[in-house]
């Protein structure tokens, strides 16, 4: 079926998960370091209006990514699911949907975030001070979109099939040209913000290429259909059947978190330049619960497949819990040091008036994120089971309409960065309760054995 598969429906269930999982959240930081490199050199080079041009649209970037991310999630059941059963026609078949669909989206998203860029930038409340840079960066990023959506689609189908290690060895190498890029265009040509996303999009582009060669390469037949084979499109409706609730949740976070934006991009370029630092030193919180939800929905899909239910309760449990223990670790290391942390990312001239924003937004919210790694993890493993639209209207309920309303309603009364960070807190508070509960409903409902 395909050379050196990986099956999670056997061995020991803890270092199955940890095996799995560990160069996904490698890959993930790796991949955050785009845009950390980015902060970095730009707030190095151009000082706090480049940072705050690049942080303040930021979310923009997510919804055609969360989609297309939530689309690769529901591919990713299927394909996982036919692996665990040892299906070749319709993992090849599968297959050929996610890519079909990768490729179509990637050209729609791209053109329209370029064209739109200008309507979007009026929609975050960009400010004047900073609408020229950030209109030049929004346009150039937008431009290499359609590679970063079949990077992800591909990569997606390659960790379907228990391979999430060589995904890891693509991102270290497009990490590298990143970085050097970076330099080059910012550091020496002083390219500015342009710079750092023509950086990013080349990156970018070299990934998706050197991932499609492996899927290639791991695929039995490769990745073009066989003679006389063509794309099925109950094969494409049974994908977006599944992933299209994971997409629309994958893009009500970034909807809300524009929102959220807005409303940081009215209190001034100090209070958006810190909020955007904040943004990158809890990365590593959201990189090891977010990887956790993909990892399990893999895990629990292939064990559905082979018919091993115990697997399935007892592995959703022991992710989680690995989950939040790491974030309980990362958390009280960012309690502490978000202050030396957070003067990485700014000039010694602007650290003054940033840096003590940084550590009070840190010290309010690091006490709480370990509520969004249960989120995150029963939500993988309730979508891992098959039913991906209950998770959809809890994530909506629970994270975006909790925070809009608390925007709308709440923060007019207060007016302040506090009142926004305690609105995130109570959104993780309360899916990381909706999730644990579901999981706990839907597990006894699965056969014995």
């Amino acid at each position: 079926m395909v050379r050196k598969p990986t099956s999670l429906t056997s061995g020991n269930i803890t270092r199955a998960i940890i095996a799995f999982i560990l160069p996904m959240m490698l890959g993930s930081l790796i991949q955050q370091l785009y845009t950390m490199t980015d902060s970095v050199i730009v707030g190095q080079f151009t000082g706090k209006t480049g940072l705050a041009a690049i942080n303040s649209v930021a979310t923009l970037f997510k919804f055609p990514l969360n989609f297309m991310n939530g689309l690769a999630a529901g591919a990713t059941i299927l394909i996982s699911r036919a692996f665990g059963a040892n299906d070749r026609e319709d993992l090849r078949r599968s297959v050929h949907a996610a890519l079909a669909v990768a490729a179509a989206l990637g050209v729609v998203f791209t053109a329209a975030g370029v064209i739109a860029t200008p309507w979007l930038m009026r929609a975050m409340s960009i400010p004047t001070d900073i609408w020229e840079p950030t209109r030049i960066y929004t346009r150039v990023y937008f431009s290499g979109l359609w590679a970063m959506v079949v990077y992800n689609m591909t990569a997606g189908i390659l960790r379907a099939l228990g391979d999430s290690r060589r995904p890891l060895y693509v991102l270290i190498l497009c990490c590298a040209v990143n970085v050097a890029g970076d330099l080059l265009l910012v550091g020496v040509f002083h390219m500015g913000v342009a710079g750092a996303a023509a950086a990013t999009v080349a990156a970018q582009i070299v990934s998706a290429v050197a991932v499609l060669v492996l899927l290639n390469r791991s695929l039995e037949g490769g990745v073009r259909p066989e003679k006389g084979e063509h794309l099925q499109r109950n094969r494409v409706a049974d994908m977006l059947r599944k992933g299209m609730p994971l997409a629309i949740q994958s893009i009500l976070f970034p909807i809300a978190n524009s929102i959220i934006q807005a409303s940081v991009n009215t209190m001034g370029t100090d209070a958006i330049a810190a909020w955007g630092i904040c943004d990158k030193l809890d990365l590593l919180i959201w990189l090891v619960a977010d990887s956790m939800s993909p990892a399990l929905t893999t895990y629990i899909a292939q064990n559905i497949g082979a018919g091993k239910y115990d697997r399935v309760k007892r592995g959703a449990v022991t992710g989680t819990l690995l989950s939040a223990g790491t974030v309980a670790v990362i958390s009280a290391i960012l309690y502490f040091g978000s202050s030396v942390f957070g003067g990485w990312f700014i000039s010694s001239e602007d650290a003054g008036d940033i840096l003590p924003l940084v550590v009070r937004y840190m010290s309010l919210m690091c006490p709480f994120f370990f509520f969004y790694s249960f989120a995150e993890g029963f939500s993988g493993a309730c979508c891992g089971m098959g039913n991906t639209l209950v998770p959809m209207i809890t994530t909506l309920t629970t994270i975006c309409l909790l925070r809009v309303l608390s925007i709308w309603f709440i923060l007019p009364h207060y007016g302040t960065m506090e009142c926004i960070v305690w609105i995130y807190i109570a959104s993780w508070i309360a899916a990381g309760t909706a999730f644990t509960v579901m999981f706990a409903a839907r597990a006894k409902k699965l056969p014995q054995g």
